[in-house]
């Protein structure tokens, strides 16, 4: 099974390798399998964004309305956050180089990969998979205020050129817009893309470590992105977390 994943894998992204801006974004054949795994994982999903997703995210949803029977296509997806916020999306063949991910967000564009994840992990997934893509990224790009902010980052990263500055750029986004925390009526709620797309993180939100978000803080935060996250950072409400956001990239 794992050499049959690991075939279809290689051939969504050499789908991903030969697509060129302006050319219709690939189609993929999921497996009946994939389908029935893509509908177990958002029913879970949808039920825990109910209890710990931010208000933010859940009204993205429902207007970026993902079908939940069987995996979505990114030209299904692509045009409604066209239509809602500007955005668009562009085929990935994997983890793409952090100034040109980032920076591809100041022209409203977003790479995202279209292989899943094994059914073995179906809960949280150590790699970006198009589950993470379209139920975390994707919805996010919906709401105006968030998709904004992604471009915000896509022009810090376009104008910075030192090594320092990208990783301290990369840290922020991971801790605001991946594993991003905001307090709602006293309580904690998820707005970051790998937490929203992975049951086992929200799951066990109670159980981390929460710290004031802090810019200064975060950037010496180290993280492995391998595993469920031991430390958050919480903002006081997604306006805080926006503003302190913009704060730093004024300043990086």
């Amino acid at each position: 099974m794992t050499g049959e994943y690991e075939r279809r894998k290689a051939d969504r992204q050499q789908l991903a390798r030969e697509w060129q801006p302006g050319e219709p974004l690939p189609t993929i054949a999921y497996t009946e399998e994939e389908d029935a795994l893509w509908e177990t994982v958002t029913a879970k999903l949808s039920s825990l964004h109910h209890e710990v997703a931010c208000a933010n995210y859940r009204r993205a949803a429902d207007a970026v309305v993902l079908n939940r029977q069987r995996v979505p296509q990114l030209a299904e997806v692509s045009p409604v956050l066209t239509e809602l916020t500007g955005f668009h999306l562009r085929p990935a063949e994997g983890t793409v180089p952090a100034k040109r991910f980032l920076g591809t967000f100041a022209d409203s564009g977003f790479y995202a990969t279209q292989y899943l994840r094994p059914a073995a992990s179906p809960y949280h997934s150590p790699e970006p998979d198009v589950l993470h893509e379209l139920v975390g990224h994707a919805v996010m790009l919906g709401d105006p205020v968030f998709a904004d902010l992604y471009r915000a980052f896509g022009r810090a990263a376009r104008r910075i050129s030192t090594p320092d500055a990208m990783r301290e750029l990369v840290h922020v986004f991971w801790f605001a817009m991946e594993t991003g925390v905001v307090y709602e009526n006293g309580r904690p709620r998820v707005c970051g893309a790998a937490l929203l797309s992975s049951v086992a993180e929200m799951e066990s939100l109670d159980k981390v470590q929460l710290r004031a978000f802090d810019t200064a803080d975060i950037v010496a935060q180290d993280f492995d992105d391998s595993d469920c996250m031991p430390v958050l950072f919480a903002a006081e409400s997604v306006d805080h977390l926006v503003t302190e956001v913009r704060r730093f990239l004024t300043r990086l």
